[in-house]
């Protein structure tokens, strides 16, 4: 039983690294970084606060998660038929939903993309860059899906609170690894540095709407087979 769990345990870690990279990964927040790394006069500490900004508003989506999920409402009802009817639906209802906003981010794909106007350096202040982190967290689809995923492999691994918070580290720990190798990076080998902003200034410009929809669609595929196949009733 110990060697199940522990297995278990591991695989879940496993996959919060994946999802810890999926989701700290923002073309977005790493121009945001290259323009500090660049202009800004202490990079270091304003970069650290973009990241504080980042794990508070994927904390918070969490948080908010694990409210809307249906087993948090499991004492409120009487009969485990209505727990599996609840359940469904919302992965049902979440399933419908990604797969929706797939269907409208594709077809928003199709057009060309607006021209992005430069955006200018920002000044490194706290309030500002931790808002610039949390904004990028909370604000898209892709954000949620992969936070909804974070928060049922998190309930799905152990009922262990403390072996949550450990685990929900090691998502932390790998959702703000790109902003920390690329920091670390820039200081210790100045030669890569250039390398690294002709690659990551492609990135900035790249249209990543499609990738956005794929993950809506595979979002919303993972929800449905929860609803259709994810929930059996108990025996007796």
């Amino acid at each position: 039983m110990i060697a199940a769990d522990l297995i278990r345990i591991i695989g879940g870690a496993t996959g919060l690294i994946g999802l810890g990279l999926v989701m700290g990964f923002s073309p977005t927040l790493i121009a945001v970084s290259l323009r500090v790394l660049t202009g800004t006069p202490r990079p270091d500490r304003a970069i650290g606060w973009m990241m504080v900004g980042l794990v508070l508003g994927s904390t918070a989506l969490l948080l908010l998660l694990q409210i809307v999920d249906p087993r948090s409402f499991e004492h409120l009802l009487s009969r485990d038929a209505e727990r599996i009817l609840v359940g469904r639906g919302v992965d049902l209802t979440a399933g419908s939903l990604f797969v929706a906003a797939s269907v409208w981010l594709w077809a928003r794909a199709r057009k060309p993309r607006p021209v992005r106007k430069p955006r200018p350096t920002p000044a490194g202040k706290p309030w500002e860059m931790m808002l610039i982190g949390a904004s990028n967290a909370v604000i898209g689809v892709s954000g949620i899906a992969t936070m909804y995923m974070t928060a049922r492999l998190l309930r799905g691994v152990s009922d262990d609170d403390l072996i949550r918070v450990v685990l929900y580290a090691v998502f932390v720990a790998a959702l703000v690894s790109p902003y920390v190798a690329l920091t670390v990076a820039w200081r210790r080998f100045p030669s890569l540095s250039q390398r690294i902003t002709s690659v990551l200034a492609r990135l900035e410009h790249a249209d990543l709407r499609p990738w956005e929809a794929g993950i809506a669609l595979l979002a919303g595929l993972v929800f449905l087979g929860l609803g259709v196949w994810g929930w059996h009733r108990p025996a007796g």
